[in-house]
């Protein structure tokens, strides 16, 4: 069935809950297509959509030791829900000296620099890339020592030639392109726009239904695929459609 609908993911790999939002998005894509719904990915840099909108992530606001019980219960409930075996937050998600030290994950621009110039360079491959960089930052634990997630140029690699780019195109995106101002320029554009749309972090969904009102809804959250379905009148048996959820 030919596309009347985009469903636009704006995405950073250092949100765990952008990455339960891929592995749905990856489970419905038949499902939805048969419905006309084209997904669409776009990387963006969640740090610049909160430094935008003034927001601040979970662990660093004012009341983060409140909420860090029911937070973490979240996530361990969330691994059972989505049937996604998400490992803990990275011991080196902020660098020592906080939300703005560049040695930590959180300003570590690589990893989305790169999903740009694959989305730019090599758009078929996007979606298999980006399932690997989820799998380095939230699931893979021969990435992690001492809970800390290891990025470095040879897991770079491995993410394109997991997507099927050749070592001389993963050398090309990674040694040139990830510092290219076109790919620079591409990325803050994405991030930019799903600002305007609305975006204040990730993950972050805009359906475009083609109105001639032109018309858009908006959707934040991977806690929002119900919802979603319902209004779109797609189909939704709970996050795995292996292992419907929906019981009387």
């Amino acid at each position: 069935m030919a596309a009347t609908t985009k469903l636009t993911f704006y995405f950073d790999c250092i949100s765990p809950f952008s990455c339960l939002a891929h592995h749905v998005l990856q489970r419905y894509a038949p499902f939805w297509a048969a419905r006309g719904v084209e997904i669409v990915y776009r990387p963006i840099l969640l740090g610049g959509v909160m430094a935008a909108t003034k927001n601040l992530p979970p662990m660093a606001r004012p009341w983060a030791k409140a909420t860090r019980k029911v937070g973490d219960q979240d996530l361990v409930r969330a691994r059972g829900f989505f049937g996604v075996d998400l490992l803990p937050i990275p011991s080196n998600f902020f660098g020592p000296d906080g939300p703005g030290d560049k040695r930590g994950l959180a300003r570590d621009m690589r990893p989305m620099r790169l999903l740009a110039a694959v989305g730019l360079d090599h758009p078929s491959a996007l979606q298999k890339a980006t399932t690997h960089m989820f799998h380095v930052f939230h699931i893979g634990t021969e990435h992690r020592n001492n809970n800390a997630v290891h990025m470095d140029t040879q897991t770079l690699q491995d993410v394109c030639m997991s997507a099927g780019l050749t070592a001389a195109e993963s050398d090309k995106l990674i040694n040139e392109r990830i510092a290219d101002k076109l790919v620079k320029d591409a990325l803050k554009k994405s991030t930019a726009d799903a600002i305007g749309l609305g975006a204040f972090g990730a993950p972050f969904f805009v359906v475009d239904e083609g109105r001639a009102d032109g018309e858009r809804q908006v959707y934040f959250g991977s806690d929002r695929f119900e919802q979603m379905c319902w209004f779109h009148d797609w189909p939704w048996v709970g996050p795995d459609p292996e292992r419907p959820s929906t019981k009387l």
